[in-house]
């Protein structure tokens, strides 16, 4: 099989809170005002927090990871020392009916 060369480049990015409690709660709202901008940019596609509480999940969409690393200088969390991040990149091949996503083949 070959790679789509058109297809875009989509990031796993994994947080893990470094702080929790009134600290984490604190910082939130200004946190959630940060990923908005990036939804409205196109950068990010969706995001959460992890089910066992530890962080979050968000997957993007960029060129590369120090394009990411810029972005996220910017994030509250960063800024206040109250959670880090993993990257990690991949290119799709398949996607299914729930997400559009241009050069990249729909299975139906």
């Amino acid at each position: 099989m070959t790679q789509n060369q058109t297809a875009p480049t989509l990031w796993i990015i994994e947080s893990t809170y470094l702080k929790t409690g009134d600290e984490l709660s604190a910082v939130t709202p200004r946190h959630r005002a940060w990923l908005d901008q990036h939804y409205v940019s196109g950068v990010f596609l969706t995001s959460g927090r992890k089910v066992d509480g530890t962080g979050g999940v968000l997957v993007a969409r960029a060129e590369s990871q120090a394009e990411l690393e810029a972005i996220f200088a910017g994030d509250p969390f960063v800024q206040e020392g109250m959670s880090e991040y993993r990257y990690t990149a991949f290119t799709p091949v398949k996607r299914g009916r729930g997400i559009e996503l241009d050069g990249v083949p729909l299975v139906e």
